[in-house]
């Protein structure tokens, strides 16, 4: 096996992201000796218990939280459940209304229809526009009296665009209204500071950020007292049951730490992917990139300094006109190239996806479309191999 992942080109950083070695070497220790179960009393136990602690210290310092802030859990599908079910429940003397976008993860999404399902509250669906952006003042006029959540996510997972959450969260503020984001995307690849951002709930996955996979985190603005999801013991002040994942938490928090380390590096090498990507799909190319401002790569990628980025480096949905988008990715796959037709979590939607059809394709573009998420570890040399392949598979 690991003779074929060192033959790998992988640009499906989106679904996944391969385990740090900062995150390995940290875990390792927890997955032999130090095994025991942070809620014991002992010394050996205790000092397990420091070592979570100084993990959630580490967490809360990476997006401007305070470790009591911060609440472990399995992974992004579980933050979403336990934040938008939370406020649900939390405001429940009346029917509460709950604003969305159309183009969110399915664990918002889905948990919002069950809401609507049960009677237990109402949802509104925002559109984003055809550039792939959820417009601030077109959200706005959607609240009501009984509005109690706004949710909408930081990065689109399948389109990469950026979305105004300090602007949505500012607007939510105002109304007072409570504004949970899913960052899963974006955490450890963007700055975040939750304070500055008007965030009050923010969702987060380990392993899209290079930590390991079945470990997570929800932020809870303090004083936010949201009931539990899971029910059984004490752990995380009573929020979410179950013995401590403890090799996870630990991982995702070396891995956090490092990526925020690193992020100025990391966006830069991004943008020059960006820009040489730009470059092979440019005037004369077959491809059209959707839901992107061209003329971010048109000077040289995404700038960061007093332009704000609006759209994740390294992240593509590309297609391909005339192309079987599905039969593509398993010939390229083949040739030991990893892409993707879009999100994972909806890789069987046998009619399209919905977060492409919010922002306007329709028809053979929807079966016609991948998508490339490239990281900092992508390099010019795999770009040049991939365009090669896919000029010679559509020959």
């Amino acid at each position: 096996m690991d003779d074929i992942v060192s033959h790998i080109i992988y640009m499906d950083n989106a679904a996944t992201v391969r385990l740090k070695d900062e995150a390995l070497t940290a875990m390792m220790p927890y997955l032999k000796g130090s095994y025991a179960n942070p809620g014991g009393i002992y010394d050996f136990a205790q000092r397990v218990r420091k070592d979570v602690a100084a993990a959630r210290e580490d967490i809360a310092k990476a997006i401007g939280a305070h470790p009591t802030e911060i609440f472990f859990t399995s992974g992004g599908s579980e933050s979403d459940n336990q934040a938008i079910r939370g406020v649900a429940e939390l405001k429940s003397a009346s029917l509460p209304h709950i604003i969305t976008s159309s183009f969110e993860h399915h664990a918002v999404l889905n948990i919002c229809r069950y809401l609507e399902r049960k009677g237990l509250a109402r949802v509104s669906y925002v559109n984003p526009d055809p550039s792939g952006f959820i417009d601030p003042d077109v959200l706005e006029r959607q609240i009501e009296k009984d509005t109690v959540l706004i949710s909408v996510m930081m990065v689109n997972n399948e389109l990469g665009t950026i979305q105004p959450v300090r602007e949505l969260g500012a607007i939510a503020k105002e109304h007072g209204i409570l504004f949970h984001t899913d960052a899963v995307a974006a955490t450890g690849h963007l700055p975040i500071d939750v304070k500055e951002m008007n965030i009050d709930l923010m969702s987060a996955s380990g392993h899209k950020f290079g930590g390991p996979k079945g470990a997570g985190f929800l932020y809870v603005r303090a004083n936010l007292k949201l009931p539990a999801l899971i029910y059984g013991g004490s752990q995380e002040r009573g929020r979410r049951a179950g013995t401590e994942n403890v090799p996870g938490i630990i991982g995702m928090a070396a891995a956090l730490k490092t990526m925020n380390d690193n992020m100025e590096k990391n966006l830069a090498k991004r943008r020059e992917l960006d820009a040489y990507f730009y470059g092979e799909t440019g005037d004369g190319s077959p491809f059209h990139i959707n839901a992107v401002d061209h003329s971010l790569f048109c000077s040289g990628g995404n700038e960061t300094g007093n332009r704000p980025l609006f759209h994740l480096p390294g992240h593509f949905s590309l297609t391909l006109p005339g192309v079987n988008a599905e039969e593509l990715i398993v010939r390229l796959g083949m040739k030991g190239i990893c892409i993707s037709a879009g999100a994972a979590c909806a890789s069987s939607d046998d009619e399209g996806s919905y977060v492409l059809k919010a922002v306007g394709l329709r028809g053979d573009a929807l079966k016609s479309t991948i998508r490339i998420s490239m990281n900092e570890d992508n390099t010019k040399e795999e770009i040049d191999i991939f365009f090669k392949e896919l000029d010679s598979l559509m020959k």
